[in-house]
């Protein structure tokens, strides 16, 4: 089911609002988009940062209600400072959400710029790539189609089961032998 963009435009994030996550960009970026809604799932000591008035912020919300409201939103960002391996990109991919991340290690391991999402270096970057999605000058549908079949096909449990499986396999095949 091919969805087109809401109006006004939905862009969340989730997480704690802590300085790895970046809220002084993410505020940044809503300030230059102020037709775009802005949505921060979760809360933090930091929350003082989100000074745009389109900013929205949940505060501390169940799983269910998060993975709702990130399903509810067109795009996703993720402009962090570092990652480790960021499973709410993982989960917003997984849900067909447009995906934009900074250049950081954790968030370049999944995302693979202009096929399945953007990674972005600079503010102008962000808010140049939600403009571009907007527009429709970049396929936004498409890489979020795209997102959810690498998460499909990388990331499932079963799958890392039986990758660790065989690396374990090997292993002690190489103790034995």
């Amino acid at each position: 089911e091919r969805k087109d963009l809401q109006k006004p435009l939905k862009v969340c994030t989730s997480g704690r609002i802590l300085y790895q996550k970046n809220p002084m960009l993410f505020n940044q970026i809503a300030s230059l988009l102020p037709e775009v809604k802005f949505i921060w799932i979760g809360d933090g000591d930091l929350k003082t940062e989100l000074t745009a008035a389109n900013i929205f912020v949940t505060g501390w919300v169940k799983r269910e209600e998060a993975l709702s409201l990130i399903k509810d939103s067109d795009l996703f960002i993720l402009p962090s400072l570092w990652e480790g391996l960021p499973i709410s990109l993982l989960e917003a991919m997984f849900l067909k959400k447009i995906c934009l991340v900074s250049n950081v290690i954790g968030n370049r391991d999944v995302i693979h710029s202009g096929k399945n999402g953007l990674i972005c270096e600079t503010l102008q970057e962000f808010v140049d790539g939600i403009r571009k999605i907007q527009s429709g000058e970049l396929d936004g549908m498409g890489m979020a189609e795209q997102a959810c079949k690498d998460v499909y096909e990388n990331y499932n449990v079963d799958l890392m089961a039986q990758k660790y499986d065989k690396i374990y396999k090997n292993e002690l095949n190489k103790i034995q032998h």
